[in-house]
């Protein structure tokens, strides 16, 4: 007699037996790319745009703080975390919108989003408002 999971489990190893696997080493592909210099050079343009950015947003965080008039020790003895938390906030470039929130009001600013919809249309959000909601 046969034991159907005895059957099912020799399918099983039948099909995997029968399927040919190849592991691709990723950083094969990409020591290629990066060895084509057009796309070497485009793909080094792209990281330094993104170095820029993570730049500009830790200064406009950095740059609300001082228009406050705040240093970074009291800003984070408004949040109740360490001036350190408050400098890798700064440096950070990507947070949670909470974060940020919490970050700006201490600041004594309000976060407002601009979003632009599909049809071009343009709505702002407050963060605070839709954190209550």
């Amino acid at each position: 007699m046969t034991n159907v999971g005895d059957s099912s489990d020799r399918e099983i190893r039948e099909v995997e037996s029968a399927v040919e696997t190849e592991f691709v080493d990723a950083t094969d592909v990409v020591d290629a790319i990066l060895a084509d210099p057009d796309l070497a050079e485009e793909s080094e343009a792209i990281r330094e745009r993104m170095r820029e950015a993570d730049r500009v947003h830790a200064m406009t965080l950095a740059m609300v703080r001082h228009a406050a008039g705040l240093t970074q020790v009291e800003l984070a003895k408004s949040l109740k975390v360490s001036q350190a938390a408050v400098a890798r906030t700064e440096a950070r470039g990507d947070m949670l919108l909470s974060t940020l929130r919490a970050y700006l009001e201490a600041a004594g600013a309000r976060a407002v989003l601009l979003v632009e919809l599909a049809d071009g249309t343009m709505a702002q959000i407050s963060l605070a408002e839709a954190s209550a909601a």
